[in-house]
């Protein structure tokens, strides 16, 4: 039953940053007067996501408890492998959307110019593929780093 409801959890979470980065987020080329309607979303979305995030490090750490170091640091080591490669894909996105709107909020001529770093442009600066997996492997990081026993415990 707990694997259920992590799945569903995990894809209505997958499926609102979707939504948020295709529906919400206005392109660059249009412009945009409703304000930022992705929040409606995020505050939906949201109870979904943190669900999805506690119960993937729940399940990493009842998967791993009983696992040796070894196996633990090994596979900490390609979550974090997988973050750094996720991370850079994420600055890569960030770095062509602020090049796309033309500047950062403070440059007058762009398009979110005095919207600040929040706003209908930039929902996908923050909810996207790369930040959804990023945020989970995290979940799993911390997962495999509250399985690590101190040798007192043994």
């Amino acid at each position: 039953m707990k694997y259920i409801v992590w799945f569903l959890s995990l894809v209505i979470s997958f499926a609102g940053f979707y939504v948020i980065e295709h529906l919400f987020t206005i392109p660059p080329d249009k412009v945009s007067g409703n304000g930022n309607l992705g929040l409606l979303m995020i505050l939906i979305g949201s109870p979904f996501f943190i669900t999805s995030l506690v119960l993937t490090f729940n399940m990493i750490r009842t998967l791993f408890k009983n696992s040796t170091t070894k196996i633990i640091v090994c596979l900490g080591s390609i979550a974090i492998l997988c973050g750094i490669i996720l991370t850079s894909f994420l600055f890569q996105n960030i770095h062509e959307l602020v090049t796309a709107l033309g500047g950062t909020p403070t440059n007058p001529n762009s398009k979110i110019y005095r919207f600040g770093w929040f706003n209908q442009y930039t929902n996908r600066m923050y909810f996207n593929n790369y930040s959804f997996l990023l945020t989970h492997i995290l979940s799993i990081m911390a997962g495999l780093l509250a399985c690590i026993r101190k040798p007192s415990d043994l």
